[in-house]
């Protein structure tokens, strides 16, 4: 399963997030995670609005200006969401990643968890989740279920927005795999 990781730092100690680190990772069987792309976007005026990035979030191998307007714009969502860590440590992301639930090799729904992460006395936890969904696989995604997302305590539209805008921009980032295909099933159907 390929998804992203995403980390938002406040590296100044002036309580807002100035970073936002993208990685790409792809799972292995063995549980054993590869980390295949990196992206960063940095807002040093910590005004919650990218002042530079750079990184190839669309995985076509080249950094163009597409990647930096997307990149611009998750980072600029990903700013208004209170999941900050402190310094370098990234214990505080999100994981998201989709399903194709129609088994077509198309996205049906794109998931954005909340994680705190392993620190000395606990392990990785998913604290909230929240998903878009493409319910007709017309390549939209229609309705979301979304918690509280920007961590202001309260459930509204703007974490509707939020998480609509997140997964939209996800999917643009074409980090999303079919299922793989059961070699026993297709022999099976060959014969």
């Amino acid at each position: 399963m390929r998804y992203l990781k995403v980390v938002a730092q406040d590296q100044t100690g002036d309580g807002r997030a100035n970073t936002v680190r993208l990685q790409f990772y792809q799972g292995t069987p063995c549980n054993q995670d590869e980390l295949l792309n990196e992206a960063v976007a940095y807002d040093f005026t910590s005004d919650a609005k990218v002042d530079y990035s750079r990184g190839d979030v669309t995985n076509d191998g080249q950094e163009s200006s597409l990647d930096q307007a997307l990149l611009d714009q998750f980072a600029n969502a990903y700013l208004k969401i209170n999941w900050v860590n402190r310094g370098a440590s990234s214990r505080l992301y999100m994981k998201i990643f989709s399903e194709d639930f129609y088994k077509d090799g198309t996205p049906d729904t794109v998931r954005l968890h909340l994680h705190k992460g392993p620190g000395l006395l606990s392990s990785d936890a998913q604290v909230s989740w929240s998903a878009a969904y493409d319910f007709d696989n017309n390549g939209e995604l229609e309705w979301n279920i979304h918690a509280d997302i920007n961590c202001d305590g309260v459930i509204d539209e703007v974490d509707k927005h939020l998480v609509q805008q997140l997964a939209e921009l996800y999917l643009k980032f074409n980090w999303h795999t079919p299922e793989p295909f059961d070699a026993k099933v297709v022999d099976i159907q060959a014969h």
